[in-house]
């Protein structure tokens, strides 16, 4: 019965990974460019217990879904969106670090930096790519294979790059991921959508069915629990009497 405990443990502590995931999915439904996580059950050392009852070690994989979301129109000369594979790169100035990420909303600072929505610089094939003074800038346009202009000037071109396997890409946050030691490599032809923003690809309805089944597997799992702590119970009193 001790190792009947410890599979229905072990199921139990699978849905919470699997409820959390699916939370976290919702919670950037309307996060451009995000990714929905996803959770791979792999069971090894597969056998029957001493009571004939199946047992395996399960091992859970992560890694991202990158199909592609829905893009949304917006008109804002500063977003854009990729058609297609490839990442744009963006860099932490606090720390150096660079990140990629599938969110193409971009905003102008004060000193005329490109960055993305939550402060990170916009990476050109020249470094970080900024915009000349405001009375020198309009109109700003980005075209479809990445580059910036102002006016009739050519500032830069958007630095977009590919993984060999960027389903393993590290998430960092939101739509921001870290390569986890991949090397990048150059998108040659980038196909963007200069006005439009990529939507989340997490589909909020299958999201929440799929809750509602890991919701209901750990119910069952609790009441095995329940039933085999009673019956342990019930076997120390009987016990007690000889």
């Amino acid at each position: 019965m001790l190792l009947r405990l410890q599979n229905a443990a072990a199921s139990m502590t699978e849905a919470i990974r699997q409820q959390e995931r699916l939370a976290n999915n919702l919670a950037n439904v309307n996060t451009a460019g995000y990714k929905q996580e996803r959770f791979f059950v792999e069971a090894l050392n597969e056998q029957l217990d001493l009571e004939r009852a199946p047992r395996s070690d399960r091992r859970l994989t992560q890694w991202n879904e990158l199909t592609q979301g829905p893009l949304e129109p917006t008109g804002n000369p500063l977003d854009v969106a990729i058609e297609g594979e490839g990442f744009f790169v963006v860099t932490d100035e606090t720390t150096d670090a660079i990140f990629y990420t599938r969110s193409g909303q971009f905003v102008l600072d004060t000193e005329g930096f490109l960055r993305t929505i939550d402060g990170l610089l916009v990476e050109g094939q020249n470094g970080p790519i900024r915009l000349p003074p405001p009375e020198l800038r309009q109109p700003l346009s980005i075209s479809q294979d990445g580059v910036v202009r102002a006016g009739e000037r050519e500032i830069d071109r958007l630095q977009l790059v590919r993984f060999a396997n960027p389903e393993t890409l590290v998430r960092v946050t939101g739509a921001r991921f870290d390569a986890a030691g991949q090397p990048p490599e150059p998108l040659e032809s980038p196909r963007l959508r200069p006005g439009f923003l990529e939507g989340s690809n997490v589909n909020p309805v299958l999201a929440m069915t799929e809750m509602i089944e890991h919701f209901h597997r750990f119910e069952t799992q609790q009441k095995v629990i329940q039933t085999t702590d009673q019956l342990l119970g019930q076997i120390t009193r009987d016990l007690g009497k000889f």
